[in-house]
C-alpha cells in the first residue's frame, strides 16, 4: 500500500471526500468516522490491477512490509478501519473495512491468506514469488535488505461500497458484510418468511410482519447502535443477524436471524451470532430475541452463547399458534476491554 502522489492532491481530495460523503449518506455512517485514503502497490498499472480484484475479483486481502506500515502510519491499517481505495492518480474507487490484522514474518506467510489476496493463481508459491519481487523494491527505497525474516503486515478486509460490487458474485466463499447494503434485509427477509412457510406453514401474517417491521427499524437505523451483518455468498445474500438498539438504551434485541439452508451447518450462524454480541457486548447491559418452541438447533445455538429462557407464552402473532420465547443475555462486561 502506498499514499496518494499525484500532481493535483486538492483535487484528489475533493474527490476521495465526495465519494466517502455518497457511502455515509446511503450506508447512514456519520460522515465524520474516521478513514484512510491509499492506493495498491507502486505504480499506475499496478494499483489498477489490485483495485480491480478488490471490485470485480476475489482480492479480499493485502500485505505490507512492516517497516513501510510503520514508517507511514497515516496509511496503516488499524482493527475495523475504514479506507477509501483509489487508482494511482487518487480517484476513488472503493470503500473498505479491516477486518483482520497481524503480522509475521514472510516466510511464515501461509497458503490460507495467499488464496485470500486473490492475486495470480492464488497459491503460496506464486505469493511468495510476487511479493518477494514487490518487497525488495520497497526494501531497496528505505535501505533494507529483503529477507524471509522481514515482518509483513497482513490484513484482511470487506468491501463495503459501490453496494453493487460488494454483492458482486466472486469466488471469495461465504463472507460477512457489516452495515447496511440495499436489499440486504429485503433478500434476507425472503430466506426466512420461504423457510417459514416450507416447515412451520407460516404465511401472508408472517411476512406482512416481517416487512413492517425491516421497513421501521431502517428508517430509524443509526449505526452507531444498531448492526447489520450480512452473510453473502455467489453475489446474494445468504443469511444475516440484525441487533436493534432502538428500544432501550439498556438493552438491545436480535432480530432477522437466519442461514439459508445451503449454508446451515456450516457454522456460520455461530459466526453471525458471535459478531452480533461482541458488538452487543460494548454498549448494552443484556441483549434478548423472541423465537418459537420447538427450534432445538437454534436454542442449543443460544444457550452456547450464555442467553437462558426468561419467558413463554402461546401467541398468534406469528400467524399460526405457537408457543413464544424470550432469551435473554446479560453481559457482565459493558465497554471497551482494558
Amino acid at each position: 500500500m502506498a499514499d496518494i502522489s499525484s500532481p493535483d492532491k486538492g483535487a484528489d481530495r475533493a474527490r476521495v471526500a465526495d465519494f466517502w460523503s455518497a457511502y455515509c449518506e446511503a450506508s447512514k455512517l456519520p460522515e465524520n468516522t474516521p478513514y484512510q485514503v491509499w492506493y495498491f502497490g507502486d505504480g499506475p498499472e499496478l494499483a489498477h490491477e489490485l483495485v480491480e480484484l478488490v471490485l470485480f475479483g476475489p482480492k479480499r486481502a493485502t500485505a505490507g512490509l512492516g517497516w513501510i506500515a510503520d514508517a507511514r502510519p497515516e496509511t496503516a491499517a488499524v482493527p475495523s478501519g475504514y479506507s477509501v481505495v483509489t487508482e494511482f492518480d487518487g480517484a476513488p474507487r472503493a470503500v473498505i473495512r479491516t477486518t483482520q490484522l497481524e503480522r509475521r514474518k514472510f516466510c511464515d506467510v501461509d497458503a490460507a491468506f495467499a488464496w485470500d489476496e486473490g492475486e495470480g493463481d492464488r497459491t503460496l508459491g506464486d505469493w511468495k514469488r510476487g511479493h518477494w519481487q514487490f518487497f525488495s523494491r520497497e526494501c531497496k527505497s528505505l535501505g533494507q535488505t529483503m529477507s524471509d525474516d522481514a515482518e509483513v503486515a497482513l490484513e484482511r478486509f470487506e468491501l463495503l461500497y459501490p453496494f453493487e460490487q460488494a454483492l458482486n458474485p466472486v469466488d471469495c466463499g461465504p463472507r460477512v458484510l457489516q452495515g447496511y447494503v440495499p436489499g440486504g434485509l429485503a433478500q434476507s427477509c425472503a430466506l426466512q418468511t420461504s423457510y417459514y412457510a416450507r416447515h412451520h406453514n407460516f404465511g401472508v401474517t408472517f411476512e406482512a410482519g416481517r416487512m413492517h417491521d425491516i421497513g421501521a427499524f431502517l428508517s430509524r437505523y443509526n449505526p452507531s447502535q444498531d448492526g447489520i451483518w450480512l452473510l453473502v455468498d455467489d453475489g446474494a445474500v445468504q443469511g444475516s443477524i440484525v441487533i436493534d438498539g432502538g428500544g432501550s438504551p439498556d438493552d438491545a434485541q436480535v432480530r432477522w436471524f437466519v442461514v439459508s439452508d445451503r449454508l446451515r451447518t456450516r457454522g456460520l450462524g455461530d459466526r453471525l451470532l458471535s459478531e452480533a454480541l461482541k458488538f452487543c457486548s460494548t454498549r448494552f447491559a443484556r441483549v434478548h430475541l423472541r423465537t418459537f418452541a420447538g427450534l432445538e438447533a437454534a436454542r442449543r445455538l443460544y444457550e452456547r452463547h450464555a442467553f437462558v429462557l426468561t419467558d413463554e407464552q402461546p401467541t398468534t402473532a406469528w400467524g399460526p399458534t405457537v408457543l413464544e420465547q424470550r432469551f435473554e443475555r446479560i453481559f457482565a462486561h459493558v465497554g471497551p476491554d482494558d
